[in-house]
């Protein structure tokens, strides 16, 4: 089977477009479709079902992506253990991460591996929780940094890289902000601004306000942290946010206390395919995550309050 062709199929399936496609091949639309048919001719099967507006592999295509996704792994990591040997400093490492990571562990983190590895490549890849679990599976990122999810799949290891606690942010003029509150029943049905669903972070919190028989009015709902906060700050309503996320910039517009009782944590963790090489870079990059993972704890620890 020419590798030619099943990359090309691989990239219109994981893309849902030949146009799409063939702009990440850097080929001619015609050219990537006749060589979509010309593997479809060689297996005897149609493996893309081209009948609505997107396309979509057929069960027999959806068979021959997940091989197409190993062979192209198994390659990958094949080249990068050949560079491995050279005794190099540099090639290419790609992490994947949420907002909050990106924004507030990430960039010292990252000071600290580019110091350290100037000549190595670093992309790193923005999206929502599940979103990064798809790119580590599929081989587009390296390491994923997500929320711990509830279930992880088997091709996946995980690693923890920091549980931190959860706080609660109060807008102004709130009757409870100079002392926050002793029980959370004293907040029932108080309107609220949420982290949306499906965030494995507004899990956290839904978990932790039914443990406790308390209840909250969502009257805005966002997927970015950075809107959440400045709607607090606007008076919409109360939140519940990562530690790691408030500023002292942030204490200045609203107020922030600790959540009482025993409210579940955030635990944050590292993602990794099971059976991908895991280089020198990636190694490195893992680890100035974790130190500054724990000097972000270190200064965060006891610092709920005020």
């Amino acid at each position: 089977m020419d590798l030619h062709l099943l990359r090309s199929f691989r990239e219109v399936a994981r893309e849902r477009s030949f146009t799409a496609a063939a702009k990440n091949l850097l080929l001619t639309q015609p050219a990537v479709s006749q060589q979509v048919k010309a593997l479809e001719t060689e297996i005897g099967e149609r493996l893309l079902d081209r009948s609505g507006r997107e396309v979509r592999p057929t069960k027999a295509g959806e068979v021959l992506l997940e091989a197409a996704d190993r062979v192209f792994a198994l390659l990958d990591d094949a080249v990068r253990r050949v560079k491995e040997t050279r005794a190099t400093e540099e090639g290419a490492v790609t992490l994947a991460c949420g907002d909050t990571v990106a924004l507030y562990l990430l960039p010292p983190a990252l000071a600290d591996f580019r110091a350290r590895f100037p000549k190595a490549e670093v992309v790193v890849r923005n999206h929502h929780s599940r979103e990064i679990v798809e790119l580590v599976l599929s081989g587009g990122a390296d390491l994923g940094v997500v929320t711990a999810p509830p279930h992880l799949d088997p091709a996946l290891e995980s690693a923890t890289l920091l549980e931190e606690r959860l706080v609660l942010a109060l807008p102004p003029g709130h009757a409870r902000a100079e002392k926050g509150i002793e029980r959370l029943s004293e907040i029932e049905g108080e309107p609220a601004v949420m982290l949306a669903k499906p965030s494995v972070t507004r899990s956290v919190v839904e978990r932790g306000l039914r443990a406790a028989g308390t209840t909250v009015s969502t009257v805005f709902e966002s997927g970015n942290l950075e809107v959440v906060k400045a709607y607090v700050a606007r008076g919409f309503g109360l939140s519940f946010l990562p530690q790691m996320a408030v500023t002292t910039e942030d204490r200045a517009r609203f107020s922030v206390h600790a959540i009482p009782g025993d409210f579940p944590r955030r635990r944050l963790v590292v993602l990794r395919r099971r059976d991908r090489f895991r280089t020198r870079l990636a190694k490195e990059l893992t680890a100035a995550l974790a130190r500054h993972a724990r000097v972000s704890r270190a200064k965060r620890a006891g610092g709920a309050s005020g």
